[in-house]
């Protein structure tokens, strides 16, 4: 029994040894360190470093749904029965905003990317009386900017802009309110001097905001429009003074044959934002008057054919071809917003604004254009029942009144219809999330 248990020992303990050097003769690898993602709180909440570099990244989007009545403009052909007063939209968003800081300061690079699908009065082609309008889907490249060391190169929104719908959904036919959906091509530098204090001047592409010329096309843009403007944000609020100066041009020739001299113009704007924790936390009140000189643009008076019927040929142009030069269009217009919260899930906001379009007597004579007024007001009520979500709806009154009446004609040059004042009304529901 002893030999037994001798002989099974030793035979462990050779086999033993045995695999010791077959184990020592294989090559050994040393585990690769596993890569945990780490928070960078140095951005603010939400980024976290990649994995493998000393860069910050924040990943967020949207998720919105809408539904809208808007009433038919009754002077449209058709009695506005060729427009359509509902209609839908679904939009999916999805940011990324990248930071790395630098001895120069943090180089950021941020994209928005926004995909909707919209059916009914949210297309144009259904708006103005062309009839039913199809379903569409768009993807825009909203926002694509680099920052560094003041410099801001790409796509992102126009330094000119203050209030830029910061609370209300929509503008009515016109948008003269502004728009948190226009973004512009831009290269510029802004100087900080500290205690909120801050200088920008900018080149912006004129494509997007120029509107058309009377009389003639507008020519090749030969100059980016330039703008500028002084800010301060506090705690108290903000207050900005801005400029811009755009060139107008056009392939149009004078009487002799000869090309029509460019012309120049500009817009002015001031803005200013409270803050009111006094009367309840998140509260502000924005108040805004900017003038334009052939920028009408500027007053947020763009992309808008559907008061075509209103105002003459057109809504919005800013110039006309007059006598061999161009004759520049003015306008102006002033903003107010108040938001308020009832309790911290339940906000709303009353919002107004007013605008003035002086196309002139001489254009007035020569093409017929008709000065109109344009006033808006609108409130609306959100409910946030979790954080980042919000269901809210919104009703808006515009009225526009243009100068004297406007004759209606066909193709043919016969009166077909006499138009005054247009009463427009507008509700919207709307659920968004956010993350």
């Amino acid at each position: 029994m002893k030999l037994a248990k001798s002989l099974l020992l030793g035979s462990v303990a050779g086999l033993a040894a045995a695999a010791g050097a077959q184990a020592a003769d294989l090559p050994m690898k040393k585990a690769a360190p596993v890569e945990y993602v780490r928070v960078c709180s140095v951005h603010g909440a939400g980024f976290f470093y990649i994995p493998g570099s000393d860069t910050c990244i924040k990943i967020g989007g949207r998720v919105r749904a809408e539904y809208r009545y808007l009433e038919p403009l009754w002077s449209l052909p058709g009695n506005g029965r060729n427009s359509d007063a509902t209609g839908t939209r679904a939009l999916g968003r999805i940011n990324v905003d990248a930071r790395t800081a630098t001895e120069w300061g943090t180089l950021r690079a941020f994209i928005q990317v926004d995909v909707n699908a919209f059916t009914g009065n949210y297309n144009s082609t259904g708006r103005n009386g062309a009839g039913p309008a199809a379903e569409v889907t768009s993807v825009t490249l909203d926002k694509a900017y680099i920052q560094w060391a003041g410099i801001t190169a790409g796509r992102i929104s126009s330094f000119f802009d203050f209030y830029a719908s910061a609370v209300n959904f929509g503008s009515g036919y016109m948008g003269s309110l502004g728009s948190d959906d226009g973004s512009v091509n831009t290269l510029a530098y802004t100087a900080t001097f500290g205690n909120g204090f801050s200088a920008t001047l900018a080149l912006e592409d004129r494509s997007s905001l120029v509107q058309p010329l009377f009389g003639g096309a507008l020519a090749g843009q030969r100059t980016p429009s330039v703008v500028a403007n002084l800010r301060v944000d506090q705690g108290w609020g903000s207050a900005q003074l801005s400029g811009a100066v755009q060139q107008l041009n056009t392939t149009a020739l004078d009487a002799l044959g000869t090309r029509i001299d460019s012309e120049y113009g500009y817009a002015i704007q001031a803005g200013l934002k409270f803050n009111l924790p006094m009367l309840a936390a998140g509260d502000a009140l924005w108040l805004q008057a900017a003038y334009a000189d052939g920028a009408l643009g500027r007053l947020g008076l763009t992309g808008s054919p559907s008061f075509a019927a209103v105002t003459g040929f057109a809504p919005v142009v800013d110039g006309a071809v007059i006598n061999g030069g161009i004759k520049r269009t003015k306008g102006w217009g002033v903003t107010g917003a108040f938001l308020h919260y009832w309790t911290p899930s339940i906000r709303q906001a009353v919002f107004g604004n007013f605008t003035s379009v002086d196309y002139s007597g001489q254009a007035f004579t020569t093409y017929g254009l008709n000065d109109f007024k344009i006033w808006t007001v609108g409130t609306n009520l959100i409910w946030s029942p979790v954080k980042a979500f919000d269901i809210g709806v919104e009703v808006l009154y515009q009225k526009v009144d243009p100068r004297g009446t406007v004759i209606l004609t066909n193709g043919a040059g016969d009166i077909v219809a006499t138009a005054g004042s247009e009463d427009v009304w507008e509700a919207r529901i709307r659920f968004q999330r956010d993350f």
